[in-house]
């Protein structure tokens, strides 16, 4: 490494010394506003979701609103497989069917179709999407409380001594001694 290396090196690490100290206490704020569910199946889309937290504590809003609204489809996804069928390419029509066979309450569909607003906008960067940051931080806020919401209720748990016990045990991927493997989200 050459002496320029070297000098860039050590100005980018002091940059980032300065944001991080800067925004330490923003950040703090914003990810215990927003604390992830703390244990859910460990699927493909566990650490996913975990990111959408972490994207809003350091303020990359447009990645938190559009990863959340990526999970949430997962999730449906999800829920369809678990349930028996196949998912539909449309949103709206697989919510709208777990919904009529009662595998989500108008509650959880509510919160689906909340989360997926302005779906394509953000998906497509289309150009009404939000630019005013203020603004831009309470729609990502909002997503990414959603699917927390969402996730407190389709992967309800209560602890029975010392156990957890899933309250939709087919979501869980239950194993034959009672055990399931978990993702953990307990910063």
């Amino acid at each position: 490494m050459d002496a320029q290396e070297i000098m860039q090196r050590v100005f980018t690490e002091d940059g980032i010394k300065q944001e991080f100290e800067q925004t330490l206490s923003a950040r703090v704020e914003r990810y215990l506003r927003v604390k992830p569910h703390g244990i859910v199946p460990l699927t493909e889309f566990a650490p996913v979701s975990a990111e959408c937290t972490l994207l809003f504590r350091d303020g990359h809003y447009y990645g938190s609103i559009a990863l959340s609204q990526a999970v949430g489809e997962t999730i449906v996804k999800f829920l369809c497989d678990k349930n028996g069928w196949k998912p539909k390419k449309s949103f709206e029509e697989n919510v709208a069917k777990l919904e009529t066979r009662q595998f989500m309450s108008e509650s959880i569909k509510t919160k689906f179709l909340s989360l997926w607003g302005k779906r394509d906008d953000y998906h497509h960067l289309n150009p009404s999407i939000e630019t005013d940051r203020q603004k831009l931080e309470v729609l990502a806020y909002e997503k990414v409380s959603l699917l927390k919401q969402i996730e407190s209720e389709v992967f309800k748990f209560p602890i029975v001594d010392g156990r957890l016990v899933p309250e939709n045990s087919k979501y869980w991927n239950l194993q034959p001694n009672g055990t399931a493997q978990v993702f953990l989200r307990l910063d």
